[in-house]
């Protein structure tokens, strides 16, 4: 998994998603959150380069979504709860995002949390 640019999480490498970043990745986000529908993850499934050019996404917006390249999706204006939508859709979570982000793998930043989950809401612990 790449890391396709430095990012921290200490300002100012931290993103403020602006308005501008917004209007920027309209696109990314609303082909993120057209995977709400299951019929549309089976497309994508099927054809992830079809189903992104359809949606009008850019070659390099193409390009970081097929290598899982989170970080530059979401400097591309990409809505962090979309692109966990496409995380999700391709067997990926907000731990993935998170450690592509840091520049580490899901195992080493889960080992750094201070906060142990264990169990859910509704799930016997």
């Amino acid at each position: 998994m790449s890391n396709s640019m430095a990012l921290t999480l200490d300002p100012p490498g931290t993103f403020v998603y602006t308005a501008e970043m917004a209007l920027k990745g309209h696109r990314l986000t609303a082909f993120g959150l057209s995977l709400r529908q299951a019929q549309n993850r089976e497309a994508f499934l099927a054809d992830e380069a079809g189903y992104m050019r359809r949606h009008g996404l850019s070659d390099a917006d193409i390009a970081h979504v097929l290598a899982r390249d989170w970080t530059a999706l979401i400097a591309a204006g990409g809505h962090l709860q979309s692109m966990l939508k496409v995380a999700a859709t391709v067997g990926q979570n907000l731990w993935h995002i998170g450690a592509h982000n840091a520049g580490m793998t899901v195992e080493e930043l889960m080992a750094i949390c201070p906060r142990r989950i264990s169990a859910v809401p509704g799930e016997e612990s």
